[in-house]
């Protein structure tokens, strides 16, 4: 039968608010968008009406990147917020684009069924406990059935019963003029709000309910139960998002600045670069890359890489005024970790007192920090650089390369990087990678004032980092140096991540700080 779907999108999503920076019907679950799921569990030339409001060109240029072939009509809710605001509202905007029967979905509910045809009227449920949030549906005597918004009120009805059916945000729309003619004659806010029900309570008579398994992500605790069930242990990021769908590779920042210096930034990775890099507003694309992670893969293929990326990607620059680039790298490593560290002591998210560190004899981090010739490390080696150069950011098919999300400069300057910057984030993802992280694969126990950590390893990124010192070694490198940096990273990357990983990150590099200095003692790095 022919029919379209609405999507209700145009909230401000409150009630997530905390856990990101970006519009709900985008947040992620294993790298796709809520609302992605929900398009993509239908047809492919069904006609979609999506309402916008709350930052309504981000979400509508990110609907645009990742389903470029689906027929999406986009409609603009001004008031999206306040009083007489509200789903009802929303939708009732978009009635003359929905005189046909309709499937109304809002962009918070997922479903685990496939979602049948308004060849009926239909309203989906799912049993509940707590009656607060939701709309819940019951039978009269009489078997017609209503609507209660107020837990009170079900206690009056009922005290002994212990669930009850909440409305889930998804409905099957078939006599679509007689729930459009429910709103003219009933024009009452509950909550200050424009419900959705003053509609469906005129087409109730005719409507079945039916029973969905439901994943809700209007919520902080929603979202995070769907991100458990979904096995979701990405590490996220609190002012970007990555989603892949499509073919393509799609990074959200909330600075639309560093989109563009991404994207130019690309020119640099040469041959190594992903294909079809592109940007717009909030959004940096590009094709997604086949084939396996470096930190999946043999040593063989690490020597690979090491070979090509010694040839012809680390190149030294030369004519760089070296006064101007000692000052970004003394900015770059001091300066930017000092300010990190005070951040992180700031919000108290660290014990920074505890004096013992897997048995290990520690002071205060600022102490530790003074210790550092910071002159000596700054003294970098001028070249091309990627800046995030890790296991996880290096995609490997056969002998090809693939280098991804790389940094839009190193302290300002897009061309010139300091060489020992991309050994030391190697070097700092060899010990601890991301997958043994998502696993939770590690752990961190305080007891009176000693702090105990340890975290699990991967065979081959051990015999990765092996190899990677000897090539350090016989090119004639500084393997200290690289060493102390990648300790400094530990230390100003803690501040970006939630807890307990933040915790961990500080304390693995504040210990391994404090034994590269306790070995240097005689010989200052």
């Amino acid at each position: 039968m022919k029919y379209k779907l609405f999507i209700s999108a145009a909230g401000r999503g409150t009630r997530v608010a905390g856990l990101t920076s970006i519009n709900k019907s985008l947040l992620p679950i294993n790298y796709e968008a809520v609302t992605s799921k929900i398009i993509e569990s239908y047809p492919k030339n069904l006609e979609i009406i999506i309402a916008l409001g709350h930052e309504k060109e981000i979400v509508k240029n990110f609907l645009k990147i990742r389903h470029p072939d689906r027929k999406i009509k986009f409609v603009n809710i001004k008031k999206y917020s306040g009083i007489g605001s509200g789903p009802g509202y929303t939708l009732y905007q978009c009635r003359k684009y929905l005189q046909c029967p309709f499937i109304y979905s809002s962009c918070d509910t997922m479903v685990l069924e496939k979602v049948p045809p308004p060849s009926v009227n239909w309203l989906g449920i799912s049993k509940v406990k707590n009656t607060e949030r939701f709309l819940i549906i019951e039978k009269k005597k009489s078997d017609n059935m209503y609507f209660l918004y107020d837990k009170k009120r079900k206690i009056e009805i009922d005290k002994k019963k212990k669930q009850f059916n909440a409305f889930i945000g998804l409905a099957g729309i078939k006599d679509y003029k007689n729930f459009w003619q429910g709103f003219s004659n009933n024009s009452e806010l509950k909550d200050n709000e424009l419900q959705i029900s003053n509609g469906l309570n005129y087409i109730l008579a005719n409507a079945k309910l039916k029973n969905f398994k439901w994943l809700d992500t209007g919520t902080n605790e929603s979202y995070l139960n769907t991100l458990n069930f979904f096995n979701d242990n990405t590490l996220r990021k609190p002012n970007a998002c990555t989603y892949i769908g499509n073919g393509k590779v799609i990074k959200f920042f909330t600075d639309k600045s560093k989109v563009k210096k991404l994207k130019n930034r690309s020119k640099n990775l040469d041959e190594f670069s992903p294909k079809s890099v592109k940007a717009r507003s909030h959004y940096f694309f590009y094709d997604y890359a086949e084939g396996k992670l470096l930190s999946e893969l043999k040593i063989r293929d690490f020597v690979n890489l090491i070979d090509q990326m010694h040839k012809k990607f680390w190149k030294i620059k030369k004519n760089v005024n070296m006064k101007k680039f000692k000052k970004n790298c003394l900015n770059f490593y001091k300066n930017k970790t000092i300010s990190r560290i005070d951040n992180l002591l700031n919000k108290k998210i660290v014990n920074d007192n505890l004096e013992y560190i897997n048995n290990c004899k520690v002071v205060k981090i600022n102490e530790l920090l003074k210790k550092i010739n910071w002159k000596k490390l700054s003294n970098g080696i001028p070249s091309n650089f990627h800046g995030d150069f890790q296991p996880e950011n290096i995609v490997m098919k056969n002998k090809q390369i693939t280098l991804i999300d790389w940094r839009e400069d190193f302290d300002g300057n897009a061309t010139v990087g300091d060489i020992y910057y991309d050994f030391a984030k190697l070097e700092h993802a060899l010990l601890v990678n991301g997958e043994i992280i998502r696993n939770k694969k590690y752990y961190v126990k305080i007891n009176n004032n000693k702090v105990k950590y340890n975290i699990a390893t991967k065979k081959n990124l051990i015999s990765f980092r092996n190899y990677f010192h000897k090539y350090l070694i016989i090119n004639q490198y500084d393997l200290n140096k690289v060493k102390l940096l990648s300790a400094l990273i530990y230390l100003n990357i803690s501040p970006l991540h939630d807890y307990p990983y933040n915790e961990f990150l500080f304390y693995h590099g504040k210990l391994t700080l404090t034994k590269i200095l306790e070995k240097e003692t005689n010989n200052e790095i």
